[in-house]
């Protein structure tokens, strides 16, 4: 696997590693693009490596703290840190200069219950994820950098996943179901006479004083 860029309109395919006997993947493109993310076992174990998107100059990598292979690279809006996850389905946020490494959350009740779909908030200061309760419904949860804390934004009744924070930072996006049932359950027979969840985008406000933007309008 290479890492390639490649232009929007005119120009070559710019290949930013040449290493047939390495395995390179998941390369993110940092917000500033200037830096591009992608793990290589280079070393003989998965490190995460940052290479200038243009092709010069030295590329700097990071030994990940976590378990065998690593998914998924999510810059922060500034550019200083990147969430991912790995084999076992824990969810990390590390730091781009330093090289330290963070556990986010990680999965408490079986495979593959861990944390899902994180997504940065504008400032960079919080983290959103997914991550399933022991009853097997999926809760959402906003982690904080300077706590290092997580805190729920759903109550775990109903199925809730792929929170993404808005582009002010007021509000969080996500799906919602309230019928997924044995859906989840993918070992039980019920499952496979299960109907396909129904799904409905929701909004949650994130400040005390703002107010709901459904609120109806009235003279």
């Amino acid at each position: 696997g290479e890492i390639v860029t490649v232009p929007a309109e005119k120009g070559d395919p710019r290949y930013l590693t040449n290493t047939p006997g390495v395995a390179e993947r998941d390369p993110a493109w940092s917000p500033d693009g200037k830096t591009i993310a992608y793990f290589s076992d280079a070393s003989g174990e998965y490190e995460l490596v940052l290479a200038p998107q243009d092709g010069k100059g030295a590329k700097k990598t990071h030994k990940l703290k976590g378990n065998g292979f690593y998914y998924g690279p999510v810059w922060s809006r500034d550019s200083k840190k990147i969430a991912y996850q790995d084999n076992s389905f824990s969810l990390y946020v590390i730091d781009v200069d330093s090289g330290k490494a963070t556990r986010v959350a990680e999965p408490q009740y079986g495979f593959p219950q861990g944390p899902t779909y994180s997504s940065w908030s504008p400032d960079s200061k919080w983290l959103a994820y997914a991550m399933n309760t022991p009853a097997q419904i999926s809760r959402v949860w906003l982690y904080s950098v300077e706590k290092d804390k997580s805190f729920p934004v759903t109550d775990g009744l109903a199925e809730a996943v792929e929170p993404v924070f808005d582009a002010s930072g007021k509000y969080l996006y996500f799906l919602g179901s309230t019928d997924t049932g044995m859906s989840k359950h993918s070992f039980m027979q019920s499952s496979g006479d299960s109907r396909t969840p129904r799904w409905s985008i929701h909004l949650a406000v994130l400040k005390k004083d703002l107010p709901s933007p459904f609120l109806r309008e009235t003279d």
